[in-house]
Order: C-alpha cells, then sequence, then structure tokens
C-alpha cells in the first residue's frame, strides 16, 4: 500500500490486490489462510514487468 501511496485498505483490496490476484499477476504464500498476519504476496512469471 506505501508504495504506490494509498492509505484507506478496503479501497486499496477491492480496486487493487483482488485484481491482481484474479489476474495471476500476484500469488499468496499462505493461499490457505488469506487473512493471515503472516501473508505476503509474491509476483507471478504472468506479472512480471515487460522491459523494451
Amino acid at each position: 500500500m506505501g508504495n504506490i501511496g494509498i492509505k484507506h485498505r478496503p479501497t486499496f483490496m477491492c480496486d487493487y490486490l483482488k485484481l491482481l490476484l484474479q489476474e495471476n499477476k500476484l500469488e499468496m504464500i499462505i493461499p490457505d489462510k488469506p487473512t493471515s498476519k503472516n501473508q505476503k504476496y509474491i509476483r507471478t512469471k504472468n506479472g512480471e514487468r515487460k522491459y523494451e
């Protein structure tokens, strides 16, 4: 959230995080516990930046 300057958690979750998860650009490291305090997200190959 801090990297893109958003302070409102629900906005971040709905507008950004869920969208990236649905598009398979991010994945959870603990998919069985999506609300875990230890949850982190990693970029998938589908979400890699393309440099031209």
